[in-house]
């Protein structure tokens, strides 16, 4: 195994070891260089305690933050590493911290605290050999996701890693073994015990997964524990031509084919999170009228409760209410700009198509409507045609000088606008002017 090791990482490393110290590199960073990706983030394990560490390295260039679990932060070499004494853990009665940690003097008592084998390998930096008490090596070879120890105890002491262990199998194309995959599903209710904040941030690194899709079909009802709404949408039967997949299958398929964006795959996830409540059924099939417009307003109590930012939630909630109102006119997109920036028109399109080819098993629907909607765009961006308030050659200035106060001015703006949109009238200061005399009026163009 060819482990490459930062300078900074190797330097702090052998200062540990000039000491008298034992020093291993561990965690996501030795699972990343077994499966040839390049390290991110290094974690190192030694014997020295915290005070040992702090006084080793100065206090100037340590961050004692995740001192009292035997961490430690060190700026060293121009480079940053975690260094966390040996350690056990035990009583955990939150479902996801330990009570008690313990100082241990074996990597191996350290490897043994760990959620996954895939996590529990180690570097060791004075032998240059890699340290595999758990046969972590053989399961990342087989994609085996494995607990270290027993699974049903794994989970109970930190329900996260259950989400954790989900957005492995997303990543790398893991098969949690039987015990795993058991014990994850049997402590599944433990998840309403943590922040929302963590569980939001395993999932949003869990979509970008390249496997994505297979974990959403394969495990609904993990995700369903804190996204309820998921429930109905499994084996919903949506009894129409224009799919030959259940709701959730279809959803989870727009997700895996969107590309990686973490707008666009919310967004798909939630897109039709509504649609059995909105089902009715004749003798042309299942219909699922105003859908988009409930699941939009689902997203947005879904994403108020996993603490989401407003830009993401607005964003979001903004993509699923347009999702089925593709624009087949000029003046169409160029009322649809009027709410969406050009760079969310662009996400808009992408949310289309990965809709478009997640329907039907075959050959999925032509691209046509979003070739038109596209073209219509492309026009609107090059030639910047006016499809905004700011965009009209009429301010709020102008207004104001023939009179208009308050709301008035507004009215008349986006009255306006929508003139120049249907092209009634051309933007064009004169014109516009003209129109708002009218109006004053009361000759209506």
């Amino acid at each position: 195994m060819n482990f490459i090791i930062p300078d900074a990482v190797r330097d702090m490393c052998r200062m540990l070891c000039d000491h008298g110290f034992q020093a291993y590199i561990v965690g996501g960073c030795v699972r990343d260089a077994v499966l040839g990706l390049t390290p991110h983030d290094y974690d190192i394990s030694t014997n020295a305690r915290p005070e040992e560490i702090i006084s080793l390295f100065g206090t100037e260039n340590c961050s004692a933050y995740g001192r009292a679990f035997g961490t430690v932060g060190v700026k060293y070499s121009g480079g940053f590493a975690e260094i966390t004494t040996f350690r056990t853990e035990t009583d955990y009665t939150d479902y996801r911290h330990p009570a008690t940690v313990l100082f241990a003097d074996s990597i191996f008592d350290d490897l043994a605290r760990r959620d996954f084998t895939c996590n529990a390998m180690a570097w060791d930096f004075q032998n240059q050999q890699l340290v595999d008490p758990f046969h972590g090596m053989s399961d990342l070879q087989n994609k085996i996701l494995r607990c270290v120890g027993v699974p049903s105890a794994c989970f109970r002491e930190d329900a996260l890693r259950i989400l954790r262990g989900l957005r492995f199998c997303a990543r790398f194309g893991f098969q949690p073994d039987p015990l795993t995959e058991a014990a994850m599903k049997a402590a599944a209710f433990q998840l309403k015990h943590i922040s929302a904040e963590r569980i939001y941030s395993e999932l949003r690194s869990m979509l970008m997964g390249d496997y994505i899709t297979d974990i959403l079909i394969a495990y609904p009802e993990i995700l369903a524990v804190r996204i309820p709404e998921i429930l109905p949408c499994i084996a919903f039967t949506q009894h129409t031509h224009w799919h030959d997949f259940t709701v959730w299958e279809h959803i989870a398929r727009t997700v895996g084919n969107s590309p990686k964006n973490l707008i666009l795959r919310l967004t798909m996830l939630f897109h039709d999170i509504a649609k059995p409540q909105c089902y009715t059924h004749d003798e042309k099939g299942g219909h699922f009228k105003n859908h988009a417009q409930k699941s939009s307003v689902f997203a947005d109590k879904i994403l108020l409760r996993l603490k989401a930012d407003n830009y993401t939630r607005k964003l979001v909630c903004k993509l699923i209410y347009y999702h089925r109102k593709t624009p087949k006119t000029l003046p169409a997109v160029k009322k649809m700009l009027s709410d969406l920036s050009y760079q969310e028109f662009e996400l808009f399109l992408q949310v289309l198509d990965a809709d478009r080819i997640s329907k039907l098993k075959g050959q999925p629907e032509s691209r046509s409507r979003i070739d038109k909607a596209e073209y219509f765009f492309q026009l609107c961006k090059e030639n910047h045609l006016c499809c905004r308030v700011k965009d009209l050659q009429i301010s709020g200035s102008d207004l104001l000088s023939l009179g208009f106060q308050g709301r008035e001015i507004g009215n008349m703006l986006n009255y306006l606008l929508q003139a120049v949109i249907e092209e009634k009238i051309p933007n064009q200061k004169e014109d516009l002017l003209f129109l708002v005399k009218s109006v004053q009026k009361g000759k209506i163009l």
